[in-house]
């Protein structure tokens, strides 16, 4: 790995697999989230466990953003729609089938109706909508690349500013209040484009092209520690409080998990010239981050078969048991996405 872009392109991989593994790891710790109750020590090492990996989903969008606002290439809408867009949106299909399909086979057949098989098979899983708001943001593309392309860069700053304001200033709010008024309030304060992930999108082109003053580096990283603690405190004292799960505090939009990405997706920019690997490490992290969107589609209903069948975290001590079951549901998610990937002509749609 010696020119610039294929050093560029490995920590992009790098951070496509920690994003994975985040993901994995969230839904490993929420497997018993709503049968515990929150004063349970278990669900409170799950919660923590929840609270402290939140990250993925921004991660990914970042990613996104960065690849496709380079400023060096231009918009094929034809390629970006039969490509892109076509891709996302048969893998939603394809595995919102195979999970429908999966909840029939459960049921007698014989006392489901048509409406009962649509339904099945439309809502898929719930992990899966991130599909749907990928291929929404691809749509935007051609504008929103349009936009940093030629905006000056105070007015990308002035974007990000409501962004920061308006969607992770308020829900980070709205998590700490069920004042009726104040929550109707919150809701009028919405400004459709920036209140999304396109917020997310648009900060990865920002950190990658423009960047953020290494002055405020340091600072960010030790916020970013701060922030980890702050998920886990506040995440455990709200469900406490409403005596209920709660995960508004640290969702993705919350804003010490804004901190959190913003750090993380700072230090791999910071140090990309550190990922020049040998060739054989990089054909590996290469090969595992071609992996991470079969590992996306398919880790829950392997968490899923496994749970029905007696194996879950609880099946350890739970601190260890929520990472030890990520690991495993990864490892063989990764396996299984490398074996169908390579099917002939069908492979590179469904995993």
């Amino acid at each position: 790995m010696n020119t610039k872009s294929e050093t560029r392109l490995l920590y992009f991989d790098i951070l496509r697999i920690i994003a994975a593994f985040s993901v994995v790891m969230l839904h490993s710790a929420a497997q018993f989230w709503y049968d515990l109750p929150v004063s349970d020590t278990n669900w409170i090492i799950t919660n923590s466990y929840n609270a402290l990996f939140r990250f993925g989903v921004p991660i990914f969008v970042m990613i996104s953003g960065s690849l496709f606002l380079n400023p060096e290439k231009e918009t094929n809408i034809r390629k970006l729609f039969t490509h892109n867009i076509a891709r996302i949106l048969i893998l939603f299909i394809f595995w919102s089938c195979i999970y429908g399909f999966y909840d029939c086979l459960r049921f007698d057949f014989k006392t489901l109706s048509s409406k009962d098989f649509i339904r099945e098979f439309i809502l898929g899983r719930y992990h899966l909508w991130f599909l749907p708001m990928i291929a929404c943001l691809y749509c935007l593309v051609p504008v929103l690349h349009c936009f940093v392309k030629h905006a000056e860069r105070s007015v990308i700053k002035y974007f990000l500013l409501l962004f920061i304001v308006f969607q992770i200033g308020i829900f980070t709010l709205k998590a700490f209040t069920t004042q009726g008024e104040i929550l109707y309030i919150f809701e009028l304060m919405n400004i459709p484009l920036v209140c999304s992930y396109a917020g997310y999108f648009i900060l990865g082109y920002y950190i990658s092209y423009i960047g953020i003053d290494k002055k405020y580096h340091r600072l960010i990283y030790i916020s970013a520690f701060l922030s980890a603690v702050c998920n886990v405190i506040f995440g455990n004292l709200l469900a406490q409080k409403h005596q209920e799960p709660v995960a508004d505090v640290y969702d993705s939009y919350g804003f010490f998990t804004f901190i959190i990405v913003v750090a993380i997706y700072l230090y791999f920019t910071e140090h990309k010239e550190k990922f020049a690997l040998s060739s054989k490490s990089s054909r590996l992290i290469q090969e595992l981050s071609a992996c991470t969107l079969g590992v996306y589609v398919m880790h829950v209903g392997l968490m899923e078969i496994f749970k029905n069948n007696g194996f879950h975290p609880l099946s350890f001590p739970i601190i260890i048991g929520v990472p030890i079951f990520a690991i495993i549901c990864f490892i063989l998610c990764t396996f299984i996405a490398a074996i169908v990937r390579r099917i002939p002509f069908v492979g590179k749609f469904i995993c």
